[in-house]
């Protein structure tokens, strides 16, 4: 996946106009990658492919995240909200998670693992309640 992602990257290098710092967003390096391609703005020349990879890579993550949780062996990571969000919304709202002062370190890590951060922290499912008293 990852050397798929790499060549992605160097093909829209290649073929794209110059954009001040968003062509390197596209190796997905860190999360900071990620946030820089999902917040383009419009008049970027990349900003088509900046919000298709965001949104691809971004669904993408989401997707694998819910079907790992979904095994009988693992318990779910997050719950998401009900009812759901719109892409948008949910892009939107990771966007302001993201620029949150006490979530900046976790920009140096891999577009994957904030998403999934961004999750689990956001949604986090209700904890069962336990039944008797303690002894």
């Amino acid at each position: 996946m990852r050397r798929w992602l790499g060549v992605l990257g160097i093909a829209l290098l290649g073929a794209a106009p110059a954009s001040a710092g968003t062509q390197e967003s596209f190796l997905l390096r860190t999360g900071a990658d990620l946030v820089e391609l999902c917040e383009v703005s419009q008049d970027d020349p990349l900003e088509v492919e900046a919000i298709h990879m965001c949104h691809g890579f971004g669904v993408g993550t989401y997707q694998t995240i819910v079907a790992v949780g979904a095994s009988d062996k693992v318990d779910d990571f997050f719950c998401p909200p009900n009812p759901p969000l719109t892409r948008n919304e949910a892009f939107a709202q990771f966007l302001v998670w993201a620029k949150l002062p006490q979530n900046a370190s976790y920009l140096s890590e891999s577009p994957a693992a904030l998403v999934g951060r961004y999750l689990i922290t956001t949604y986090p499912c209700p904890k069962p309640a336990t039944t008797g008293a303690a002894q």
